[in-house]
Order: structure tokens, then sequence, then C-alpha cells
């Protein structure tokens, strides 16, 4: 990901998507303890956090399942979105 480096040296805004093993309730369960003490906002497909400067918006897409031959993964496409980080 390409980034450009604003006026004060912080990175504009970049965008990343992945496709993760993970379901929506293993990513509010593991993500809640790294929140305490951030400014953040929870939504049902996603959070938002504000690190101290800038802002982080992860955004989860529909849940969905692998198959690696008999073994059954869960899928979820991830999009991290970044300003001003």
């Amino acid at each position: 990901m390409a980034e450009q480096e604003a006026a004060d040296g912080r990175a504009e805004s970049g965008r990343v998507v992945k496709d993760m093993a993970i379901t929506h309730a293993d990513f509010f369960r593991t993500l809640t303890p790294l929140l305490q003490g951030v400014r953040h906002e929870v939504s049902g497909q996603g959070v938002t956090i504000w690190p101290g400067q800038g802002c982080i918006a992860i955004r989860l897409g529909p849940e969905g399942t692998r198959a690696l031959g008999n073994f059954r993964l869960p899928r979820t496409s991830v999009e991290l979105t970044f300003q001003d980080c």
C-alpha cells in the first residue's frame, strides 16, 4: 500500500482488506481487552478507534467458511481504514 505523507509528516488515509479466519463473535471477544482506555465506538459491523491522533475504522464483511478437505475454517473479510495515522 502506497502512503502519502501529510504536511505534518503523518500518513494520509489508507485502506487494507484482509480475508481472515475469524468469526464476528471471536473478533469482538479478542478486540475488547485491547481497547481498554482507548476511545472507541463499537457497532454491529465493526469498530472505530481513535488512538490519540487519527482514526482507525475496522469493518467486518459477512461470515462464511473456507473448506480445507474435511476441515472447515471461519472466514470473514475485514476492512481496515486509517485516517491521519
